[in-house]
């Protein structure tokens, strides 16, 4: 198993850092968890499909483990 180079690793765990904070400026009403409203704001393009698809629990909203996991995968770019 390959490991990860160290500045690689870093470089990751910045940008994972940078969209947690910016995820929590785009919670508005601050209930731990990301409307479709909400993540149109970072993500306008969102479409309702996709929203689902980040929902893994199908709870009907995007919680801070959903949106992590999608991040990771690639479903979501990171937030600048």
């Amino acid at each position: 198993m390959k490991r990860l180079p160290l500045a690689l690793a870093a470089a990751i765990s910045v940008v994972a850092i940078a969209s947690t904070a910016i995820a929590h400026e785009m919670d508005t009403d601050q209930d731990g968890l990301y409307s479709l409203k909400e993540m149109r704001t970072e993500y306008p393009d969102l479409t309702e499909a996709e929203y689902a698809a980040l929902d893994t629990n199908q709870d009907e909203a995007v919680d801070a483990d959903e949106l992590a996991a999608a991040f990771a995968n690639g479903a979501l770019a990171p937030m600048d």
